[in-house]
Protein backbone atom coordinates (compact mmCIF):
# COMPACT_ATOMS: atom_id res chain seq x y z
CA UNK A 1 0.00 0.00 0.00
CA UNK A 2 3.16 2.25 0.05
CA UNK A 3 2.57 3.46 -3.53
CA UNK A 4 -0.79 4.93 -2.44
CA UNK A 5 1.16 7.32 -0.20
CA UNK A 6 -0.18 5.64 2.92
CA UNK A 7 -3.44 7.40 2.42
CA UNK A 8 -6.20 6.22 4.73
CA UNK A 9 -8.84 4.68 2.53
CA UNK A 10 -12.51 5.54 3.15
CA UNK A 11 -13.92 2.08 2.66
CA UNK A 12 -15.82 -0.68 4.32
CA UNK A 13 -12.58 -2.61 4.58
CA UNK A 14 -9.90 -3.69 2.15
CA UNK A 15 -9.89 -7.51 1.91
CA UNK A 16 -6.29 -8.07 2.94
CA UNK A 17 -7.13 -11.34 4.73
CA UNK A 18 -9.43 -14.06 3.37
CA UNK A 19 -10.89 -17.13 5.05
CA UNK A 20 -12.20 -19.86 2.68
CA UNK A 21 -14.69 -22.56 3.59
CA UNK A 22 -12.57 -25.32 1.97
CA UNK A 23 -9.27 -26.49 3.45
CA UNK A 24 -5.96 -25.21 1.87
CA UNK A 25 -2.36 -26.24 2.50
CA UNK A 26 -0.08 -24.39 4.94
CA UNK A 27 2.07 -22.86 2.24
CA UNK A 28 -0.96 -21.28 0.69
CA UNK A 29 -2.01 -19.84 4.03
CA UNK A 30 1.39 -18.19 4.51
CA UNK A 31 1.22 -16.29 1.22
CA UNK A 32 -0.52 -12.92 1.14
CA UNK A 33 -3.72 -13.05 -0.97
CA UNK A 34 -3.42 -9.42 -2.15
CA UNK A 35 -0.40 -9.93 -4.31
CA UNK A 36 -2.16 -8.81 -7.52
CA UNK A 37 -0.58 -5.94 -9.40
CA UNK A 38 -1.98 -2.60 -8.30
CA UNK A 39 -3.61 -0.51 -10.98
CA UNK A 40 -1.87 2.67 -12.19
CA UNK A 41 -3.16 5.67 -10.26
CA UNK A 42 -2.85 9.42 -10.51
CA UNK A 43 -1.82 11.55 -7.61
CA UNK A 44 -4.60 11.83 -5.08
CA UNK A 45 -6.49 8.78 -6.29
CA UNK A 46 -7.26 5.91 -4.00
CA UNK A 47 -7.98 2.31 -4.91
CA UNK A 48 -9.29 -0.54 -2.88
CA UNK A 49 -9.78 -4.18 -3.60
CA UNK A 50 -13.53 -4.67 -3.60
CA UNK A 51 -15.81 -7.65 -3.98
CA UNK A 52 -17.60 -7.69 -7.34
CA UNK A 53 -20.73 -9.86 -7.01
CA UNK A 54 -21.35 -12.74 -9.34
CA UNK A 55 -23.40 -12.03 -12.45
CA UNK A 56 -26.53 -13.96 -13.24
CA UNK A 57 -28.79 -14.23 -16.23
CA UNK A 58 -32.52 -14.55 -15.69
CA UNK A 59 -34.59 -16.66 -18.05
CA UNK A 60 -38.23 -17.67 -18.22
CA UNK A 61 -38.64 -21.46 -17.88
CA UNK A 62 -41.80 -23.34 -18.82
CA UNK A 63 -43.07 -25.50 -15.99
CA UNK A 64 -45.79 -28.08 -16.67
CA UNK A 65 -48.73 -27.44 -14.35
CA UNK A 66 -51.23 -29.77 -16.03
CA UNK A 67 -50.42 -32.75 -18.19
CA UNK A 68 -51.87 -32.91 -21.71
CA UNK A 69 -54.94 -35.05 -22.06
CA UNK A 70 -57.88 -35.60 -24.36
CA UNK A 71 -61.48 -34.59 -24.46
CA UNK A 72 -64.38 -35.81 -26.51
CA UNK A 73 -66.41 -33.76 -28.93
CA UNK A 74 -69.83 -35.35 -28.88
CA UNK A 75 -72.19 -35.01 -31.79
CA UNK A 76 -75.64 -35.86 -30.40
CA UNK A 77 -78.05 -38.09 -32.24
CA UNK A 78 -79.76 -36.32 -35.14
CA UNK A 79 -83.49 -36.60 -35.65
CA UNK A 80 -85.86 -35.60 -38.42
CA UNK A 81 -89.30 -34.38 -37.46
CA UNK A 82 -92.02 -35.26 -39.91
CA UNK A 83 -95.75 -35.80 -40.03
CA UNK A 84 -96.97 -39.38 -40.33
CA UNK A 85 -100.41 -40.02 -41.85
CA UNK A 86 -102.24 -42.62 -39.78
CA UNK A 87 -105.58 -44.16 -40.82
CA UNK A 88 -108.12 -43.65 -38.07
CA UNK A 89 -111.14 -45.05 -39.91
CA UNK A 90 -111.12 -47.48 -42.81
CA UNK A 91 -112.90 -46.76 -46.05
CA UNK A 92 -116.49 -48.01 -46.38
CA UNK A 93 -119.65 -47.10 -48.23
CA UNK A 94 -123.17 -45.91 -47.52
CA UNK A 95 -126.34 -47.13 -49.17
CA UNK A 96 -129.31 -45.01 -50.12
CA UNK A 97 -132.54 -46.86 -50.74
CA UNK A 98 -134.51 -45.42 -53.67
CA UNK A 99 -138.02 -46.77 -53.31
CA UNK A 100 -139.97 -48.03 -56.33
CA UNK A 101 -142.03 -45.42 -58.11
CA UNK A 102 -145.65 -46.53 -58.25
CA UNK A 103 -148.45 -45.14 -60.30
CA UNK A 104 -152.16 -45.79 -60.37
CA UNK A 105 -153.72 -46.94 -63.63
CA UNK A 106 -157.37 -46.83 -64.42
CA UNK A 107 -158.83 -49.94 -66.09
CA UNK A 108 -162.11 -51.64 -66.70
CA UNK A 109 -162.91 -55.18 -65.76
CA UNK A 110 -164.94 -56.86 -68.44
CA UNK A 111 -167.79 -58.41 -66.58
CA UNK A 112 -169.65 -59.36 -69.71
CA UNK A 113 -168.58 -58.76 -73.29
CA UNK A 114 -170.79 -56.92 -75.72
CA UNK A 115 -173.19 -59.23 -77.50
CA UNK A 116 -176.47 -59.48 -79.18
CA UNK A 117 -179.28 -61.64 -78.17
CA UNK A 118 -182.76 -62.36 -78.86
CA UNK A 119 -185.09 -61.30 -76.09
CA UNK A 120 -188.76 -61.50 -75.57
CA UNK A 121 -191.38 -58.86 -75.19
CA UNK A 122 -189.48 -55.93 -76.37
CA UNK A 123 -186.07 -54.69 -77.15
CA UNK A 124 -185.74 -54.06 -73.47
CA UNK A 125 -186.64 -57.57 -72.68
CA UNK A 126 -184.39 -59.59 -70.50
CA UNK A 127 -185.40 -63.09 -71.48
CA UNK A 128 -183.06 -64.21 -74.22
CA UNK A 129 -183.95 -66.61 -76.94
CA UNK A 130 -182.74 -70.19 -76.86
CA UNK A 131 -181.07 -71.94 -79.65
CA UNK A 132 -184.18 -73.97 -80.11
CA UNK A 133 -186.13 -70.83 -80.46
CA UNK A 134 -183.65 -69.68 -82.96
CA UNK A 135 -183.91 -72.94 -84.76
CA UNK A 136 -187.62 -72.67 -84.56
CA UNK A 137 -187.32 -69.28 -86.07
CA UNK A 138 -185.13 -70.71 -88.77
CA UNK A 139 -187.41 -73.63 -89.32
CA UNK A 140 -190.19 -71.20 -89.46
CA UNK A 141 -188.40 -69.64 -92.30
CA UNK A 142 -187.00 -66.77 -90.30
CA UNK A 143 -183.35 -66.09 -90.97
CA UNK A 144 -182.22 -64.75 -87.70
CA UNK A 145 -178.94 -63.52 -89.08
CA UNK A 146 -180.85 -61.39 -91.39
CA UNK A 147 -183.02 -59.99 -88.71
CA UNK A 148 -181.55 -56.69 -87.86
CA UNK A 149 -180.78 -55.89 -84.31
CA UNK A 150 -183.64 -54.09 -82.81
CA UNK A 151 -186.24 -56.11 -84.57
CA UNK A 152 -188.79 -58.16 -82.60
CA UNK A 153 -190.40 -61.51 -83.22
CA UNK A 154 -192.86 -63.50 -81.23
CA UNK A 155 -191.55 -66.20 -79.06
CA UNK A 156 -192.08 -68.94 -76.70
CA UNK A 157 -189.77 -69.00 -73.74
CA UNK A 158 -188.01 -71.50 -71.50
CA UNK A 159 -185.89 -69.57 -68.89
CA UNK A 160 -182.05 -70.03 -69.04
CA UNK A 161 -179.74 -70.72 -66.02
CA UNK A 162 -176.96 -68.19 -65.15
CA UNK A 163 -173.91 -69.13 -62.99
CA UNK A 164 -171.71 -66.59 -61.11
CA UNK A 165 -168.00 -67.48 -61.54
CA UNK A 166 -165.62 -65.58 -59.20
CA UNK A 167 -162.48 -64.14 -60.84
CA UNK A 168 -159.28 -62.99 -58.97
CA UNK A 169 -158.26 -59.61 -60.32
CA UNK A 170 -154.79 -57.99 -59.64
CA UNK A 171 -155.24 -54.73 -57.82
CA UNK A 172 -151.55 -53.98 -56.88
CA UNK A 173 -148.53 -55.74 -58.31
CA UNK A 174 -146.01 -57.42 -56.05
CA UNK A 175 -143.01 -55.16 -55.20
CA UNK A 176 -140.34 -54.61 -52.54
CA UNK A 177 -139.77 -52.26 -49.63
CA UNK A 178 -136.13 -51.21 -49.57
CA UNK A 179 -134.08 -50.13 -46.52
CA UNK A 180 -130.41 -50.01 -45.55
CA UNK A 181 -128.29 -51.26 -42.69
CA UNK A 182 -125.44 -48.76 -41.97
CA UNK A 183 -121.80 -49.84 -41.74
CA UNK A 184 -120.76 -51.13 -38.31
CA UNK A 185 -117.43 -50.16 -36.71
CA UNK A 186 -115.52 -51.43 -33.71
CA UNK A 187 -113.73 -48.76 -31.70
CA UNK A 188 -110.19 -49.41 -30.54
CA UNK A 189 -106.75 -47.88 -30.09
CA UNK A 190 -103.47 -48.19 -31.93
CA UNK A 191 -99.95 -47.45 -30.69
CA UNK A 192 -97.97 -45.33 -33.16
CA UNK A 193 -94.16 -45.05 -32.95
CA UNK A 194 -93.41 -41.32 -32.83
CA UNK A 195 -89.71 -41.51 -31.85
CA UNK A 196 -87.48 -44.59 -32.27
CA UNK A 197 -85.00 -45.87 -29.75
CA UNK A 198 -81.55 -44.33 -29.98
CA UNK A 199 -78.28 -44.02 -28.10
CA UNK A 200 -77.19 -40.85 -26.30
CA UNK A 201 -73.47 -40.39 -25.60
CA UNK A 202 -72.23 -38.84 -22.36
CA UNK A 203 -68.66 -37.61 -21.93
CA UNK A 204 -66.94 -38.53 -18.68
CA UNK A 205 -64.05 -36.01 -18.48
CA UNK A 206 -60.57 -36.89 -17.31
CA UNK A 207 -59.96 -36.93 -13.56
CA UNK A 208 -56.76 -35.19 -12.38
CA UNK A 209 -54.83 -35.54 -9.18
CA UNK A 210 -52.47 -33.06 -7.63
CA UNK A 211 -48.76 -33.70 -7.73
CA UNK A 212 -46.03 -31.44 -6.39
CA UNK A 213 -42.95 -30.82 -8.54
CA UNK A 214 -39.73 -28.98 -7.65
CA UNK A 215 -38.53 -26.44 -10.23
CA UNK A 216 -34.95 -25.13 -10.12
CA UNK A 217 -35.11 -21.32 -10.07
CA UNK A 218 -31.48 -20.55 -9.00
CA UNK A 219 -28.48 -22.84 -9.39
CA UNK A 220 -26.08 -23.49 -6.50
CA UNK A 221 -23.23 -20.94 -6.29
CA UNK A 222 -20.76 -19.40 -3.85
CA UNK A 223 -20.45 -15.84 -2.50
CA UNK A 224 -18.15 -13.86 -0.27
CA UNK A 225 -19.46 -12.75 3.10
CA UNK A 226 -17.94 -10.88 5.98
CA UNK A 227 -16.64 -13.16 8.69
CA UNK A 228 -14.55 -13.27 11.85
CA UNK A 229 -11.29 -15.00 12.62
CA UNK A 230 -8.23 -14.92 14.83
CA UNK A 231 -7.07 -11.74 13.08
CA UNK A 232 -9.64 -9.02 13.59
CA UNK A 233 -9.78 -5.70 11.84
CA UNK A 234 -7.40 -3.26 13.51
CA UNK A 235 -7.95 -0.16 11.42
CA UNK A 236 -8.98 0.77 7.90
CA UNK A 237 -5.57 -0.26 6.56
CA UNK A 238 -5.69 -3.83 7.79
CA UNK A 239 -9.05 -4.64 6.10
CA UNK A 240 -11.74 -7.11 7.11
CA UNK A 241 -12.11 -10.91 7.09
CA UNK A 242 -14.07 -12.19 4.04
CA UNK A 243 -15.36 -15.81 3.90
CA UNK A 244 -16.26 -17.76 0.77
CA UNK A 245 -19.46 -19.75 1.36
CA UNK A 246 -21.60 -22.01 -0.86
CA UNK A 247 -25.18 -20.95 -1.52
CA UNK A 248 -27.36 -24.00 -2.29
CA UNK A 249 -29.61 -24.11 -5.31
CA UNK A 250 -33.08 -22.67 -4.91
CA UNK A 251 -36.19 -24.57 -5.91
CA UNK A 252 -39.83 -23.66 -6.11
CA UNK A 253 -42.53 -26.22 -5.45
CA UNK A 254 -45.43 -26.05 -7.90
CA UNK A 255 -48.67 -28.01 -8.00
CA UNK A 256 -49.06 -30.09 -11.18
CA UNK A 257 -52.34 -31.74 -12.29
CA UNK A 258 -51.64 -35.25 -13.59
CA UNK A 259 -54.21 -37.58 -15.14
CA UNK A 260 -55.62 -40.06 -12.67
CA UNK A 261 -58.39 -41.40 -14.93
CA UNK A 262 -58.45 -40.96 -18.70
CA UNK A 263 -61.57 -39.41 -20.27
CA UNK A 264 -64.11 -41.71 -21.83
CA UNK A 265 -67.50 -41.72 -23.51
CA UNK A 266 -70.38 -43.82 -22.25
CA UNK A 267 -73.69 -44.39 -24.00
CA UNK A 268 -77.23 -44.37 -22.62
CA UNK A 269 -79.97 -46.21 -24.47
CA UNK A 270 -83.09 -44.09 -24.83
CA UNK A 271 -86.38 -45.97 -25.13
CA UNK A 272 -88.70 -45.48 -28.12
CA UNK A 273 -91.69 -43.20 -27.70
CA UNK A 274 -95.23 -44.18 -28.70
CA UNK A 275 -98.51 -42.32 -29.00
CA UNK A 276 -101.87 -44.04 -28.60
CA UNK A 277 -104.58 -42.88 -31.02
CA UNK A 278 -108.25 -43.84 -31.29
CA UNK A 279 -109.24 -45.77 -34.42
CA UNK A 280 -112.39 -47.46 -35.77
CA UNK A 281 -112.19 -50.85 -37.47
CA UNK A 282 -114.85 -51.78 -40.01
CA UNK A 283 -116.70 -54.86 -38.82
CA UNK A 284 -119.51 -54.89 -41.38
CA UNK A 285 -120.05 -52.69 -44.41
CA UNK A 286 -123.39 -51.08 -45.19
CA UNK A 287 -125.90 -53.64 -46.49
CA UNK A 288 -129.15 -53.70 -48.46
CA UNK A 289 -132.42 -54.79 -46.89
CA UNK A 290 -135.30 -55.84 -49.08
CA UNK A 291 -138.75 -56.69 -47.78
CA UNK A 292 -141.17 -58.15 -50.28
CA UNK A 293 -144.56 -56.47 -50.64
CA UNK A 294 -147.18 -58.96 -51.82
CA UNK A 295 -149.47 -58.22 -54.72
CA UNK A 296 -153.06 -57.29 -53.92
CA UNK A 297 -155.99 -58.99 -55.58
CA UNK A 298 -159.77 -58.50 -55.57
CA UNK A 299 -162.35 -61.15 -56.33
CA UNK A 300 -165.07 -60.22 -58.85
CA UNK A 301 -167.88 -62.47 -60.07
CA UNK A 302 -168.31 -63.18 -63.73
CA UNK A 303 -171.65 -64.41 -65.12
CA UNK A 304 -171.69 -67.53 -67.19
CA UNK A 305 -174.65 -69.28 -68.76
CA UNK A 306 -174.90 -72.56 -67.09
CA UNK A 307 -177.67 -73.86 -69.26
CA UNK A 308 -179.58 -72.11 -71.96
CA UNK A 309 -183.24 -71.54 -71.48
CA UNK A 310 -185.63 -73.68 -73.28
CA UNK A 311 -187.26 -71.68 -76.07
CA UNK A 312 -189.53 -72.46 -78.84
CA UNK A 313 -189.46 -69.79 -81.32
CA UNK A 314 -192.25 -69.12 -83.62
CA UNK A 315 -192.55 -66.57 -86.13
CA UNK A 316 -195.78 -65.70 -84.63
CA UNK A 317 -197.59 -66.12 -81.40
CA UNK A 318 -198.89 -69.63 -81.07
CA UNK A 319 -199.49 -72.27 -78.49
CA UNK A 320 -198.27 -75.71 -79.03
CA UNK A 321 -195.86 -78.38 -77.84
CA UNK A 322 -192.67 -76.27 -78.50
CA UNK A 323 -193.12 -74.30 -75.38
CA UNK A 324 -195.26 -72.10 -73.41
CA UNK A 325 -196.15 -69.10 -75.34
CA UNK A 326 -194.98 -66.20 -73.56
CA UNK A 327 -197.05 -63.85 -75.37
CA UNK A 328 -194.07 -61.63 -75.83
CA UNK A 329 -192.39 -60.29 -78.76
CA UNK A 330 -189.00 -61.79 -79.42
CA UNK A 331 -186.65 -59.11 -80.31
CA UNK A 332 -183.07 -59.23 -81.54
CA UNK A 333 -181.55 -57.25 -78.68
CA UNK A 334 -178.04 -55.71 -78.59
CA UNK A 335 -176.41 -55.93 -75.14
CA UNK A 336 -173.35 -53.71 -74.67
CA UNK A 337 -170.31 -54.99 -72.86
CA UNK A 338 -170.52 -54.80 -69.12
CA UNK A 339 -167.44 -53.40 -67.38
CA UNK A 340 -166.39 -52.35 -63.89
CA UNK A 341 -164.01 -49.42 -63.67
CA UNK A 342 -161.23 -49.81 -61.08
CA UNK A 343 -157.75 -48.51 -60.22
CA UNK A 344 -154.59 -50.58 -59.83
CA UNK A 345 -151.14 -49.61 -58.62
CA UNK A 346 -148.32 -50.66 -60.89
CA UNK A 347 -144.53 -50.28 -60.57
CA UNK A 348 -143.36 -47.51 -62.87
CA UNK A 349 -139.71 -47.62 -61.77
CA UNK A 350 -138.25 -50.50 -59.79
CA UNK A 351 -136.70 -49.70 -56.46
CA UNK A 352 -132.90 -49.70 -56.26
CA UNK A 353 -129.97 -48.92 -54.00
CA UNK A 354 -127.36 -46.24 -54.60
CA UNK A 355 -124.00 -46.99 -52.97
CA UNK A 356 -121.73 -44.05 -52.07
CA UNK A 357 -118.09 -44.62 -51.25
CA UNK A 358 -116.95 -43.23 -47.87
CA UNK A 359 -113.26 -42.41 -47.92
CA UNK A 360 -111.03 -43.54 -45.08
CA UNK A 361 -110.15 -40.89 -42.51
CA UNK A 362 -106.61 -40.13 -41.48
CA UNK A 363 -104.87 -38.22 -38.71
CA UNK A 364 -101.52 -36.48 -39.01
CA UNK A 365 -99.22 -37.49 -36.17
CA UNK A 366 -95.92 -35.70 -35.50
CA UNK A 367 -93.16 -38.31 -35.24
CA UNK A 368 -89.39 -38.12 -34.84
CA UNK A 369 -87.18 -40.40 -36.92
CA UNK A 370 -83.54 -41.16 -36.11
CA UNK A 371 -81.30 -39.82 -38.89
CA UNK A 372 -77.91 -40.54 -37.33
CA UNK A 373 -76.85 -41.90 -33.97
CA UNK A 374 -74.69 -39.97 -31.54
CA UNK A 375 -70.93 -40.18 -32.08
CA UNK A 376 -67.78 -38.86 -30.43
CA UNK A 377 -64.42 -37.61 -31.66
CA UNK A 378 -61.26 -37.41 -29.53
CA UNK A 379 -59.71 -33.96 -29.36
CA UNK A 380 -56.29 -33.49 -27.75
CA UNK A 381 -56.20 -31.06 -24.82
CA UNK A 382 -52.76 -29.46 -24.41
CA UNK A 383 -51.11 -29.30 -21.03
CA UNK A 384 -50.97 -26.14 -18.95
CA UNK A 385 -47.54 -24.50 -18.57
CA UNK A 386 -46.42 -21.67 -16.34
CA UNK A 387 -43.46 -19.31 -16.66
CA UNK A 388 -40.93 -19.43 -13.78
CA UNK A 389 -37.84 -17.26 -13.55
CA UNK A 390 -34.58 -19.20 -13.34
CA UNK A 391 -31.27 -17.52 -12.44
CA UNK A 392 -28.15 -18.89 -13.99
CA UNK A 393 -24.68 -17.73 -12.94
CA UNK A 394 -22.75 -16.48 -15.93
CA UNK A 395 -19.81 -14.97 -14.04
CA UNK A 396 -18.38 -15.82 -10.60
CA UNK A 397 -17.87 -13.19 -7.95
CA UNK A 398 -14.36 -11.77 -7.83
CA UNK A 399 -12.13 -9.16 -6.27
CA UNK A 400 -10.77 -6.26 -8.25
CA UNK A 401 -9.18 -2.89 -7.67
CA UNK A 402 -11.59 -0.02 -7.99
CA UNK A 403 -11.31 3.71 -7.41
CA UNK A 404 -12.72 4.69 -4.01
CA UNK A 405 -13.14 7.78 -1.87
CA UNK A 406 -10.36 8.65 0.50
CA UNK A 407 -9.14 11.63 2.52
CA UNK A 408 -7.36 13.07 -0.50
CA UNK A 409 -10.35 13.20 -2.85
CA UNK A 410 -13.35 13.85 -0.67
CA UNK A 411 -14.87 16.54 1.48
CA UNK A 412 -17.66 16.74 4.03
CA UNK A 413 -19.91 18.16 1.31
CA UNK A 414 -19.41 15.04 -0.81
CA UNK A 415 -20.22 12.80 2.16
CA UNK A 416 -23.34 14.89 2.88
CA UNK A 417 -24.53 14.55 -0.69
CA UNK A 418 -23.83 10.78 -0.52
CA UNK A 419 -25.86 10.50 2.67
CA UNK A 420 -28.70 12.55 1.14
CA UNK A 421 -28.73 10.35 -2.00
CA UNK A 422 -28.88 7.15 0.09
CA UNK A 423 -31.64 8.59 2.26
CA UNK A 424 -33.61 9.59 -0.83
CA UNK A 425 -33.31 5.98 -2.06
CA UNK A 426 -34.83 4.84 1.25
CA UNK A 427 -31.76 3.61 3.12
CA UNK A 428 -31.25 4.54 6.82
CA UNK A 429 -28.11 6.63 7.08
CA UNK A 430 -28.92 8.53 10.24
CA UNK A 431 -28.12 12.25 10.28
CA UNK A 432 -26.86 13.94 7.12
CA UNK A 433 -23.77 15.37 8.82
CA UNK A 434 -20.93 14.90 6.32
CA UNK A 435 -19.30 12.24 8.53
CA UNK A 436 -18.77 8.78 7.06
CA UNK A 437 -19.79 6.59 9.97
CA UNK A 438 -20.93 2.98 10.35
CA UNK A 439 -24.59 3.85 9.63
CA UNK A 440 -23.67 5.44 6.30
CA UNK A 441 -21.39 2.52 5.37
CA UNK A 442 -24.10 -0.06 6.27
CA UNK A 443 -26.65 1.82 4.15
CA UNK A 444 -24.17 1.94 1.26
CA UNK A 445 -23.52 -1.83 1.54
CA UNK A 446 -27.28 -2.51 1.38
CA UNK A 447 -27.55 -0.27 -1.69
CA UNK A 448 -24.58 -2.00 -3.39
CA UNK A 449 -25.94 -5.47 -2.60
CA UNK A 450 -29.39 -4.66 -3.92
CA UNK A 451 -28.10 -3.07 -7.13
CA UNK A 452 -25.43 -5.75 -7.75
CA UNK A 453 -22.56 -3.29 -7.34
CA UNK A 454 -19.09 -4.04 -6.09
CA UNK A 455 -18.92 -4.17 -2.30
CA UNK A 456 -16.04 -3.21 0.02
CA UNK A 457 -15.82 0.55 -0.04
CA UNK A 458 -17.24 3.84 -1.21
CA UNK A 459 -16.53 3.10 -4.85
CA UNK A 460 -16.74 5.62 -7.64
CA UNK A 461 -19.14 3.12 -9.32
CA UNK A 462 -21.56 3.50 -6.39
CA UNK A 463 -21.15 7.30 -6.35
CA UNK A 464 -22.00 7.46 -10.04
CA UNK A 465 -24.99 5.14 -9.55
CA UNK A 466 -26.29 7.45 -6.78
CA UNK A 467 -25.66 10.57 -8.94
CA UNK A 468 -23.06 12.07 -6.54
CA UNK A 469 -20.22 13.97 -8.23
CA UNK A 470 -16.93 14.98 -6.63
Amino acid sequence: MANLGNKRLISAGIPALFCGLMAVDASAQSKPMVAEILPPAKSGECYAKVSVPAKYSTEQVDVLLKEPTERFQITPAAFDNRTKRVMTREASSTLKAIQPVLEVEKDNFLVAPARTRWVRDSLKGKIPLSDGEKRDLSSAGVKIEDVPVGSCLYEHYTEESIKQIPNRVLISEATEKLSTVPAKYRKGTESVLVKPAYKRLIEVPAVFKKKQDRVLIEAAHSVWQKGTGPIQKIDNQTGEIMCRIDVPAKYETVDVDVIATAPLVTSVSEKPEYKTINIEKLEADAAEKREPVAAEFKTMNKEQIQSPGGFTWLAKRSSGADGTPTGRVVCHQGIPAKQIAYERTVVKTAGRFERTKVEATYENVDVTELVSDARSVKIPVPGVNSKVERRTKIEDSRFEWQSVLCETNTTGDVISRLQAALKEEGYPVGAVDGVLGRGTLNALEQYQRKNKLAEGGVTMESMKALGVEL
